[in-house]
């Protein structure tokens, strides 16, 4: 290939992909911001328990545990709608939600919080909310120092994972695809011309030094001496799951079935889950409309014992539903 069609070529490739990733890359921008969007929605329309267990996950994810205190739940979310004692590592901070369609929570519900932990033995406060914070609000929190505030924007990436799917039958966005600016079109273009020009003149030394090339390339045809062949690398045999093999030790088969019912507890839906017998699983619904099979299944597949096991679905009190059952996997 002479260098003129090597520069042709190197220009053409190089500007094409430059301007193929420039058009995704915006793409992915637009379509991520629109994800957001609907997540932070998403976020205003739960009720608060839901909404705070949700935030109380997210803690967890941060290192955090509830306080469990008298007359609590044993999910550690009160059911006054008061504040949350966390703890980690020996520091206690105090966990607020502040709840409601599109709120906009004001700086009355700041004032009180930095008492409001004193007295519970805390030494810093984390008021979280699906809407926004005013400004007065959000000025007084910096003031204060030991405040953070945590709004719908700020919660969304971190509550993503626990936050049930997109029904089946939702509308799916539709993706509009978006020219890149010309600016960066052109200097992607310009980018491309010149590796371009340096590919030809790479090509054109090369060309220079052939004669060289060829000499070195009879002596470097001339045959080596034989070596031993190096010696097949023994492939590692499988390894087995660690889920795959049922324990012998009772302990060690309660508690898997204990950490089972506390992960499906934490469904979007979900109040409570616990073992009525060995080989039903009572879960108690939050809402008539909740249906998690589609999240506690892989819960339970994960350890062979418990994939057969059988799902009694309780709808909330004084529901007119019935119960439903389930079963994830056949004996």
């Amino acid at each position: 290939m002479t260098p003129l069609l090597l520069a042709l070529f190197v220009f053409a490739i190089a500007g094409g992909a430059a301007t193929y990733w420039l058009r995704q890359h915006g793409n992915h921008a637009d379509a991520s911001v629109g994800v957001r969007e609907r997540g932070e929605a998403q976020l205003a329309e739960l009720r608060w328990r839901d909404f705070t267990r949700l935030v109380l996950q997210a803690m967890k994810g941060r290192g955090y545990e509830p306080v469990i205190e008298d007359g609590m739940s044993p999910d550690g979310i009160p059911s006054d709608g008061g504040d949350i004692l966390l703890e980690r590592n020996g520091e206690y901070v105090l966990l607020s939600c502040k709840y409601g369609s599109a709120a906009v929570v004001g700086v009355q519900a700041i004032l009180g919080l930095g008492k409001s932990a004193t007295l519970r033995g805390a030494g810093s406060v984390i008021l979280a909310t699906p809407g926004r914070f005013e400004s007065e609000a959000m000025r007084v929190a910096r003031q204060q120092g030991n405040i953070e505030l945590l709004d719908g924007k700020d919660l969304w990436p971190e509550l993503r994972p626990y936050v049930a799917r997109e029904p089946i039958d939702a509308p799916a966005p539709i993706a509009t695809p978006t020219p890149p600016p010309k600016r960066a079109v052109a200097i992607a273009w310009g980018g491309a011309a010149a590796l371009a020009a340096v590919a030809g003149m790479i090509a054109q030394g090369m060309q220079g030094d052939a004669p060289a090339s060829e000499a070195q390339a009879i002596v470097a045809s001339a045959p080596a001496p034989a070596t031993p062949a190096d010696a097949p690398v023994p492939k590692p045999a499988p390894t087995v799951a660690a889920n795959d093999a049922v324990p012998t030790d009772p302990a060690a088969l309660e508690r898997r079935r204990r950490e089972t019912a506390n992960a499906i507890s934490t469904l979007f839906g979900v109040d409570r889950a616990l073992w009525s017998t060995q080989s039903t699983l009572l879960v108690y619904l939050s809402a008539e409309e909740a249906d998690p099979s589609g999240e506690l299944c892989p819960l339970l597949e994960r350890y062979p014992e418990l994939a057969a096991s059988r799902v009694q679905l309780q709808p909330p009190q004084g529901s007119q539903r019935p119960v439903r059952f389930k079963q994830c996997r056949s004996y």
